[in-house]
Formats: C-alpha cells, structure tokens, sequence
C-alpha cells in the first residue's frame, strides 16, 4: 500500500486549514491573541480539548513544512548545530535572571545587564545575540552594541513573569540537562548487550556524570536537590522544584486531574496521605473543594518550610504536613494515599519498594491512587479515531529518555503499572485505571485486600 507523502504545498494548506481554524476559536470564545510584543499573554487560556488538538496538529504540520523545507541531511544538521547552544543560551539567561534586568516595558542596554548579572559585558552580548535569534528579548539598533538596547519579547517576558517557568527551565536544563548527554555512554557501559535496561541506580546517566563530581558526588537528583550548595545556598535546588511542581500544576491542570481522580465526596470523613506532596499545592486544592478530607501531606524536610509559608488559614485544621521518605515504613494509618508522579522516576523494583513500604500502615479496603503521566498511549486511543498529534506523543517520548538518564525510571504504559503492583505484593488488587491521552494522565485505583 502506497502512503502518500506530504509536500510543502499540501503541507502550506492543511497550516492555512488549522490556522484558520484555531483562530476561528480564540475570536469566538474572546481569548487574546498571542504575539512577540512583550504585553502579550503568556499562554492560551481556556483551550478546549479539540482545540488543543487542533493547536497540537498545527505544531506537527509546521514541523513537517521545516524539515521538509531544509532537506532530510540540512534539517539533521541545523537541528544538531543549533539545539546545544539553544538550550545552553536559555539555561544561562534564566540562571542569571537576565529578565528582571530588562523593565518589562522598558529597556536596558547590555552595560546595565553585565552589571546586573556580574558578567562580563562581552558574554551579555554574546549570549543576547544568540536569543534574540530565538525571538527571545529583541534589540533596538542591531549591530550597534555601544547604542542599541535590549527589550523583552512575549518569550522573555514569559520568564520575566512567572517564577514556575523559571523553575521549569532549571529543572529541566540545569538539573537534568547534562546527564542526558552521557546517556550514549551510560547505556554503551551498563545496557550493551542485555536483554533490558539496568534497574541499577548507581549505573544512571546522572550517576555516571556526578562520578565526576562536577558539583559533587551525588547517587541520584534527589541527592543533589538536597545536598547541593553551601549556607543558605543549601538545598537551592529543592525549594526550586517545588516551584517547578506548582508550574508542572498548572500547566496541565493537575488540580483537575485530581478532583476527577475519585469520587471523594462519595468517600466520607477520611484521611488521606499525599505521599510525596511537595508544598502540598494539591492537597490544599481537594481539602477546599472537599470538606469530608483531612490531609497529610508527605515530603523531605527541607520542603517544610515552603509548606508552611503557603498553607492558607482556612485548610490549617485539614492539611498537615509530615517530614517523610516514602522508602521508609509509612507511619500514618489512612484509608487513601495518593501518589502524583512519583513512580515515574524510580525503576520497577524501586517502584514495587514504595509501594511495599505502605504495608505497616494499612488496612484492609484502604486504596492507593497513582495519578501518573501517560508512556505508551496507543494503549489507550480510540482507533476510530485519527492518531494523536506527535507534538503530544514528543512530551511523553521526552519525558521518558529523560527519567532513563536520571533514574533508569520511564514513563509506563497504562497496563504495566498491574504489574508494579503485582511485584510490590499480591495482595494490592487493581481495580480501576482510567487514561485520556489529551490530558496527559492516567488515573490508577489499587485495593489492598491483606
């Protein structure tokens, strides 16, 4: 059977088709249309789930009218030539705070951006020159560094803005970004040759970097979220990953996820954990909309202090907030306990470990919820329809090869988290798992009938 092949016109046509169509969208629902200029929204707001797709297939169609406009051997090359130095530019940009340099409507010239950023005058230029390249911030006179001066764009003011995209951007680059680029060795060292990848943690992508001790000899990024810095430098890295979270939240949502999650109202006056809640963003969210809850949320102590600094008045006789390591035995009896992406970064048999460590505490009929981000998701798309956007599938193959390098962990298919529960102990029963590849999510329900 012959596929037909896209071309650049047919391709210029279907991006004319879905332009016009998520336009069509954002006028009639009055939603801002987005822009460079620097007063710009900073994201969609209140997308329907068809015209995220719609969005999403946009993303795929203009991907293909790039690669196929430069050309099978020039689209490889641009990409490699460019996508290191891409990433390194935005990693410094935002570790420097080179936003808050620039008055959102105003301006600043590259001698008021070295002094705020202690960096060489030269390097600012340098490094400006290459994001401005990527529509990030723009100049007044290019090519006069001695008069021109520096503006923001929709992108960099984006950062300049909202500290959960900073966060996100440094999790992610800083955090996550170089041991990705030792996983051809990691795997050449530890996986060549067998059947599977290596459930070892000391024989990660991060472990191998860190051997190295570029900012020490950490086992693992939970190691050096906790560890890494000095004073009250320490810890740096984990009170900014809280931050990441609460962005992770609400860019996808996760508060609705969770309310849809269970039927909680239905559930009574119980006690629920949230195993490794973070600042307890969520907690706070079920606790408000469901007066029948009271929370304890679970995480490393050096999160406790932003747990505390954010816990509203009115959840303060619901919501708790206990110092724990979900590898140790769990030490409150409640009849649910929620886990929101944990697994993810462990291994099976780290996963299984988790899961096992619940046991002391629990009691028959109580229930262990996974909300987890979804790996495989042809497991679960309706084959009546058309297949999702590959923009929507790259999130989760991205986030997958990134838990490879910093955990040997990946983002499971729907029906392998029956077998972590299985691993962990035959007496959790799977009784419930419900996916929608456009959220993202896939909501998994587990008995415990010991």
């Amino acid at each position: 059977m012959t596929v037909s092949q896209p071309t650049l016109l047919s391709l210029a046509a279907r991006i004319t088709e879905l332009a016009e169509t998520f336009t069509r969208f954002q006028q009639e629902n009055n939603i801002p249309v987005v822009t460079f200029a620097a007063d710009s929204p900073t994201s969609y707001s209140n997308l329907t789930a068809d015209a995220f797709v719609t969005r999403q297939l946009l993303s795929d169609a203009l991907s293909d009218m790039w690669y196929l406009s430069q050309g099978p051997s020039e689209s490889i090359f641009n990409y490699v030539h460019t996508c290191m130095p891409d990433a390194a530019v935005l990693n410094i940009l935002n570790h420097f705070d080179f936003g808050s340099a620039v008055p959102i409507n105003g301006s600043a010239s590259f001698a008021d951006i070295a002094k705020h950023t202690s960096l060489p005058e030269d390097v600012v230029y340098r490094v400006l020159q290459h994001a401005i390249t990527l529509r990030i911030f723009t100049e007044t006179e290019p090519g006069r560094p001695s008069s021109s001066r520096v503006q923001h764009t929709s992108r960099s003011a984006a950062l300049a803005k909202n500290p959960g995209l900073k966060a996100l951007v440094s999790t992610i680059l800083d955090d996550a970004g170089a041991p990705m680029m030792v996983m051809n060795e990691t795997l050449r060292r530890y996986s060549l040759g067998k059947p599977a990848l290596t459930q070892n943690m000391d024989e990660t992508a991060f472990a191998l970097l860190h051997s190295g001790r570029v900012y020490g000899k950490y086992t693992n990024s939970w190691d050096l979220l906790e560890n890494d810095g000095e004073g009250e430098r320490k810890g740096w890295r984990a009170r900014n990953f809280v931050e990441f979270m609460r962005y992770i939240k609400d860019i996808f949502h996760l508060e609705e996820v969770l309310v849809d999650a269970y039927d909680w109202a239905a559930a009574g006056n119980v006690t629920v954990v949230d195993v490794g809640g973070s600042a307890g963003h969520d907690a706070v969210v079920l606790a408000r909309k469901f007066p029948n809850l009271t929370i304890t949320v679970q995480d490393l102590p050096k999160v406790k202090p932003v747990f505390e600094a954010d816990l509203p008045a009115d959840v303060q006789d619901r919501v708790t907030f206990v110092e724990h390591s979900f590898f140790d035995p769990q030490p409150v009896q409640a009849e649910i306990y929620i886990f929101k992406m944990i697994f993810h970064d462990w291994p099976d048999h780290d996963a299984a470990t988790i899961l096992r460590a619940l046991i002391p505490a629990l009691k028959p009929g109580a229930r262990v919820i996974l909300v987890e981000y979804m790996g495989d998701q042809t497991e679960v798309e309706d084959q009546q329809k058309p297949p999702l956007a590959r923009s929507i599938r790259q999130m989760g193959t991205a986030t997958d090869v990134r838990l490879m390098a910093l955990f040997n962990g990946k983002e499971r298919a729907v029906g392998a988290w029956k077998n972590v529960f299985a691993l962990a102990d035959g007496r959790f029963e799977v009784v419930g798992v419900k996916a929608d590849p456009v959220t993202f999510f896939a909501i998994v329900e587990a008995v415990w009938r010991g």
